[in-house]
């Protein structure tokens, strides 16, 4: 056993080659430049402007982070409630004004020509529940606000960091979400 150990020993410090040993046939690429992504890249907001801007206008944020679907579906979000508010102003209004009605006119009788009028169903609980339902818009509204600033807050720091999330749908029709995360 001593002796191959000297004559491995000796055969490499005269330098032959072994038989074992082959010229490695991969090449090495040119490493490429480290840059460093807390000095050269940056949110086009910062979170603060970011929050500010959502809060105000839901999907500002998000479209000026180059999130222009999130943007959108706050916005839309933001539509669809002040039309719902808007509408449901109108029948709180109308039935504030028929609340003192006793009888409303709805038709004339096509014989006699006479009047038809309908006993008013505008009550006080109806008053009530439409004054509720302006409220819960109000509520609604205020909460997209919220989750519009808190969601474009969030985009803010988190701009730099790859989106590597994949969704793709198998043959048998089941949808499949897939996200890598580096460590």
């Amino acid at each position: 056993m001593k002796t191959g150990v000297l004559a491995l020993l000796a055969s490499s410090a005269l330098g032959a080659s072994l038989q074992a040993q082959r010229v490695d046939s991969t090449r090495v690429s040119p490493k490429l430049p480290v840059v460093d992504t807390a000095v050269n890249v940056k949110p086009p907001l910062t979170p603060k402007r970011a929050f500010l801007y959502s809060l105000a206008v839901p999907g500002l944020g998000q479209s000026r982070l180059g999130r222009p679907v999130a943007g959108a579906i706050f916005a839309f979000t933001e539509s669809i409630a002040i039309a719902m508010l808007s509408q449901s102003v109108q029948e709180l209004n109308q039935a504030k004004s028929f609340r003192t009605d006793s009888l409303i006119p709805i038709g004339t009788d096509p014989v006699s020509g006479t009047p038809i009028f309908h006993r008013s169903s505008y009550t006080d609980e109806l008053i009530n529940i439409r004054k509720s339902h302006v409220e819960d818009w109000v509520a609604f509204l205020i909460a997209n606000h919220l989750f519009s600033g808190a969601d474009s807050y969030v985009a803010a720091h988190l701009w730099d960091l790859p989106a590597q999330i994949k969704v793709s749908q198998r043959p048998n029709g089941t949808s499949v979400i897939a996200a890598r995360i580096s460590w």
